[in-house]
């Protein structure tokens, strides 16, 4: 027999259990001779059997091929389907387990999935969600297989290796970005936005929907279109917005697998893409005890995809990060007054006090909007009905967090820096949300 025959061939616990049950036969049948001889029988049965069992799996007509099926590129935090097929040439159904070699960075072990080849093609298919940023390498596929005897498995094994990169959520952004540009969200958490103010140039005269601003009703085209008619303006345009992205040690908190940082990230990608939209000019700077990705802002071709690149690469740092290297980063980057979407993560008050200073004088010379996490997992801990004697100690750690994160934001807002606090599976649309209120106010 060849080497690439015995590291294919496995024998079933079938076999074994027919092959225990027949040498016990042999064992007792010392005594009896009728059971000894049965035994014996059992032994030349169970291995015809086997020879023909192996027959059957690995005849020359017998043939398999298998095929993963993924995007060119994954989604950070996406639901990801990936589909294996199997195209099988034979005339006698076989039973099939396929074990697909997964990342590493998903940690997954124990995926089986079962099989029932006929010939033909066949498909079966998994789930996966990325929740960090990277190469996935995806490894060779095994596919046992066995007839309906099930002595015998043949193991195959197909060398369909391949390395996927996993960027932030191009789904989630255009997800976001829809709803953005409709201004209408059915989604729990998210609002309807109603603008309240006008800009400064005259766009087109459209039909009234609700929300609209009364002040805008256009008499005269709605006399001869014999419905309400309203004036539309269109924000202004060309305005400076930087996304500031923290990567200090407090970012690599998680929610359902993803580190805060990826959550900022993907909602850094979805805000760039609106503000593109909206004909701004977007930049990114990333920092932590050094500047990270410093992107002038700017709204031309090819620069949300110079920020998804950027993006893509960042990395949470264990050291707490500068807020005096990130002012004069800004300073000597938005030399013009921008709107700042500061992505930050304050684990304590005494952290917020020592950035307090710096983040005042950034807002002095631009429009600071810091953006904090609200974390679900403690909400849900301290809104816990049925609390037993352990539970007493972490519930009030839980509240005592949740009351210190209140204080950070209304102190910041009492120093007249607007503050937008989220849990992460909302991030993007409240963020979103927050740039297009501040737009219709005129106030960037």
């Amino acid at each position: 027999m060849s080497g690439t025959f015995l590291k294919s061939f496995h024998l079933t616990p079938l076999f074994f259990s027919m092959g225990a049950a027949a040498v016990f036969l042999c064992a007792f049948g010392f005594a009896f001779p009728v059971i000894f001889l049965v035994g014996q029988l059992g032994i030349v049965i169970l291995i015809a059997v086997t020879i023909a069992d192996t027959y059957l799996l690995y005849r020359r007509d017998t043939r398999i091929s298998a095929f993963r099926k993924t995007s060119g590129i994954l989604g950070l935090g996406d639901e990801t389907r990936i589909i294996l097929r199997i195209d099988y040439q034979g005339t006698l159904p076989l039973d099939a387990l396929v074990i697909d070699e997964l990342p590493e960075q998903l940690q997954i072990r124990n995926l089986e999935l079962p099989l029932k080849l006929i010939s033909g093609r066949n498909i079966t298919e998994y789930n996966i969600r990325p929740t960090s940023r990277g190469v996935y390498h995806f490894g060779r596929l095994h596919v046992f297989v066995a007839s309906p005897i099930h002595f015998v498995k043949r193991k195959i094994t197909f060398p369909i290796e391949a390395n996927i990169a996993v960027y932030p959520s191009v789904a989630q952004m255009h997800a976001v970005e829809m709803r953005a540009i409709s201004r209408v969200s059915t989604l729990t958490g998210n609002k309807r936005f109603r603008r309240i103010g006008m800009s400064y140039e005259f766009e087109q005269i459209a039909p009234f929907v609700e929300g609209d601003n009364y002040r805008n009703m256009n008499w005269k085209a709605t006399g001869k279109a014999r419905e309400l008619m309203i004036n539309q303006y269109q924000d202004e345009r060309s305005q400076n917005m930087y996304c500031v992205v923290s990567k200090g040690r407090a970012m690599k908190m998680t929610f359902k697998g993803m580190s805060m940082l990826d959550y900022a990230i993907n909602s850094t990608l979805a805000i760039s893409n609106v503000g593109l939209k909206k004909y701004d000019k977007v930049g990114l700077i990333t920092f932590s005890n050094k500047i990270g990705t410093a992107i002038r802002a700017d709204n031309r071709h090819g620069q949300l995809q110079k920020i998804n690149e950027a993006l893509y690469s960042e990395r949470e740092r264990d050291l707490e990060p500068s807020y005096e290297l990130l002012y004069r980063s800004i300073d000597r980057i938005a030399r013009n007054r921008s709107l700042i979407l500061m992505f930050a993560n304050f684990e304590t008050l005494h952290m917020m006090d020592r950035a307090l200073p710096i983040l005042r004088k950034i807002n002095k010379k631009h429009l600071l909007v810091l953006i904090l996490f609200k974390d679900d997992d403690l909400t849900e801990k301290v809104k816990k009905e049925k609390v037993v004697l352990d539970d007493i100690y972490e519930i009030t750690l839980a509240k005592k967090h949740l009351s210190e994160r209140e204080e950070i934001a209304g102190r910041l807002r009492h120093h007249g820096i607007q503050t937008v606090v989220s849990s992460p599976k909302d991030l993007s649309i409240n963020v979103i949300n927050k740039y297009l209120e501040l737009k219709s106010r005129g106030v960037i």
